[in-house]
């Protein structure tokens, strides 16, 4: 399989993408918001360290210093220097299971941190897929009503030669008119479109588009039906996996909230010495180990409010759990339907246009023979061009369908790639030879083509 990742850069000017799977590696590396959770999960990381921390003992050193003056009856003055020096240690050995419970709650709460980043993942690459196949829409939209437009101004020069010869009547002029002053606002509104599209691409990439060719897609990892796509989402959405580590860690805060209803044993050992400056005082060296046990008896009901305040959070976690997950069963069966039903109005929009060109074809034949007016050529093209926008609209929809079911189930990520058996148009492919020839002029000169290169054609799935 050719090497279909590739990007192609300019001499001057940030590297663009040309396919999608590129886009989606350099929308991981820039957005800001996906560093934002990467961020958060390092917090969570920060305070599972510290959790652990509480498993080891506890070491002071201490050092002072004391300088004392008294003034003797005798008019002079007695002096004294002191110098001290200590050693210290504690070790909790037992304190209610609540170090241990802790320390699980923490695990589980970076869990859910890591899990959160790859849900935040899935919505920003669903959001560029979305940008990207507006910015391919929008253009090849533009370039339809272009050229449809600059047929329509060479059928008013044509439809003009032929009233002069008698053929037609202002009546023709007319329709041609009213459908060049639609062309011409049907263009200004896919330039529209365009520049709306464009700012979300670079918002979300971080540069402009480049040229854009239509991507690949990723059918191996559909299911067979609706059941299976839903124990997929049940099994890999990174969202409700955040959600059910976000129930285990309220559960072991409840049992850490227990424990302090237990008593607590501590270890302890201090050694210190003393120097002084006067004989009179002689140095000293003194050492201790002891065991303290303590056992709260009253506390005027914080412990017991901690309990219910926890038992409280578990239960709200477990219906958040209980509610998400039947939010995501349900999505994922709807993105599979809406998937079908998007190839189903793709296979549409392709069999209008045939009909509607060879209807184009067939009607023109028989306005020559006399069997049809000029006006039916034009609603005649003016159906083949609906068609083609509709075609063009299908494409888009079909490609965001599919990236939509992808991320219901919590498989769009760039975080675990593998390969994927793929289908493309012939479109596609002539875009990808004339990459890969831009490709090989610029490494021949030397240049740097891109900052990410894969050999894998789809980098987008786990």
């Amino acid at each position: 399989m050719a090497c279909l990742t590739l990007c192609v850069c300019a001499l001057s000017g940030p590297v663009k993408a040309d396919n999608l799977a590129q886009m989606l590696y350099d929308v991981y590396d820039n957005n800001p918001d996906i560093r934002a959770e990467e961020a958060a999960r390092d917090i969570k990381k920060a305070q599972s360290k510290e959790a652990r921390a509480a498993l080891f003992p506890k070491v002071n050193a201490t050092l002072s210093q004391n300088y004392e003056e008294n003034k003797l009856k005798s008019g002079g003055y007695s002096r004294l220097r002191t110098s001290q020096y200590g050693l210290s240690a504690s070790q909790r050995l037992f304190n209610g299971f609540q170090t241990r419970n802790n320390i699980l709650r923490s695990k589980y709460e970076e869990k859910s941190a890591h899990y959160k980043v790859r849900n935040r993942e899935r919505q920003i690459l669903l959001e560029a897929v979305k940008a990207y196949m507006d910015v391919y829409a929008a253009r090849k939209m533009i370039k339809l009503r272009r050229r449809h437009l600059d047929t329509m101004l060479k059928q008013r020069r044509a439809t003009k030669a032929r009233i002069r010869a008698g053929e037609l009547t202002k009546t023709d002029l007319s329709k041609t008119d009213a459908l060049i002053y639609r062309a011409r606002a049907s263009l200004e509104g896919a330039q529209a479109d365009l520049g709306g599209a464009a700012g979300r691409y670079e918002s979300l990439v971080g540069y402009r588009p480049g040229d854009l060719i239509y991507p690949q897609m990723p059918v191996r990892f559909m299911p067979k039906d609706a059941d299976e796509a839903v124990k997929k989402a049940l099994r890999m959405h990174p969202d409700l996996r955040a959600s059910r580590a976000n129930t285990k860690a309220s559960e072991y805060a409840v049992k850490a909230a227990k424990g302090a209803f237990l008593p607590t044993l501590d270890l302890t050992g201090e050694t210190t010495r003393t120097f002084a400056s006067s004989h009179s005082e002689p140095n000293k060296q003194e050492s201790s180990v002891g065991l303290r046990l303590s056992l709260p008896l009253f506390d005027g009901g914080t412990r017991l409010a901690g309990v219910q305040k926890a038992r409280a959070e578990h239960n709200q976690r477990t219906h958040l759990t209980n509610a998400l997950t039947a939010r995501i069963k349900a999505d994922a069966s709807e993105q599979f339907l809406r998937n079908k039903a998007s190839q189903a109005k793709l296979k549409q929009a392709k069999a209008e246009v045939r009909a509607a060109r060879e209807l184009l074809k067939g009607i023109r034949i028989e306005e020559k023979a006399g069997q049809r007016s000029f006006l039916d050529i034009l609603d005649a093209e003016v159906a083949l061009l609906d068609a083609q926008e509709l075609e063009i609209y299908s494409q888009a929809d079909s490609v965001i369908a599919l990236y939509s079911f992808l991320a219901s189930t919590g498989q769009l990520t760039v975080s675990g790639a593998r390969r994927a058996d793929l289908q493309y148009s012939p479109e596609a492919t002539a875009a990808i030879a004339k990459a890969q020839q831009l490709d090989a002029a610029y490494r021949q000169k030397g240049k740097k083509i891109g900052r990410r290169t894969s050999n894998d054609p789809w980098s987008g799935l786990r």
